[in-house]
């Protein structure tokens, strides 16, 4: 369920949001460096996304909306900086390999399928190591919870103790929590494995819908 939220979140509200900023600022301030509107995008993006969780978890009866949006804004609008600097660097090297985007044909583009396949390799590698230096320290939406709970203050530093000492607001759990099966390294893996797949099947199938549409554009 948390699964479906957040694909609602994160990559319809948080797309359209940074999509559309983006285009805003950039028709209001033209000549700025790409990197600035795109770290204001992604900012948005992260913040209004996670209020719109705040309001979610509301409806379920888990933190009222009074404690959840102000303390959920908080925490994610200094999350929102860091997504915003490396949005920044990130599309400032895709303009820089793929300088046609920007409207510059001057300069010789790298072959997409080289461009696509090596970051989908450098993708899929660090997702696969950085899941396993994942902190167990509670992030913005559980730190919300904790607040809430009146088991820790809204700027205080947070610890993965106070996960354990908290009572659960929500009274059921997932059948994979913390994207795991069980507490094993094992069922980690299996869980990224999984993840993994399942990335790469959603991936393939945009790919083809892609294709097909122009393909289908180009015979028309």
């Amino acid at each position: 369920m948390a699964l479906g939220a957040n694909i609602i979140n994160m990559g319809v509200i948080a797309g359209f949001v940074g999509f559309y900023s983006y285009k805003g600022i950039k028709s209001v301030l033209p000549n700025v460096p790409v990197a600035v509107p795109a770290a204001i995008a992604a900012w948005l993006a992260c913040v209004i996304a996670a209020c719109c969780a705040a309001f979610e978890i509301a409806i379920i009866g888990a933190v009222p909306i009074s404690v959840g949006l102000p303390t959920i804004f908080i925490y994610h609008a200094i999350i929102g900086i860091i997504e915003g600097v490396i949005t920044a660097i990130v599309v400032t090297l895709i303009f820089t390999v793929r300088p046609e985007l920007t409207g510059d044909t001057t300069k010789k583009a790298v072959p997409i399928k080289s461009f696509l396949v090596v970051g989908l390799v450098i993708a899929l590698i660090i997702g696969g190591c950085a899941v396993l230096f994942a902190s167990g320290d509670p992030d913005g939406l559980d730190s919300t919870l904790l607040v809430n709970g009146g088991v820790k203050e809204v700027f205080a530093p947070a610890t993965g103790d106070e996960i354990i000492e908290a009572e659960d607001p929500i009274g059921w759990a997932a059948p994979m929590p913390d994207y795991a099966l069980g507490d094993s390294v094992a069922g980690g893996i299996i869980a990224l494995i999984i993840g993994i797949f399942a990335a790469l099947v959603v991936i393939l199938i945009a790919a083809k819908i892609v294709y097909a549409s122009s393909t289908a554009g180009k015979s028309s």
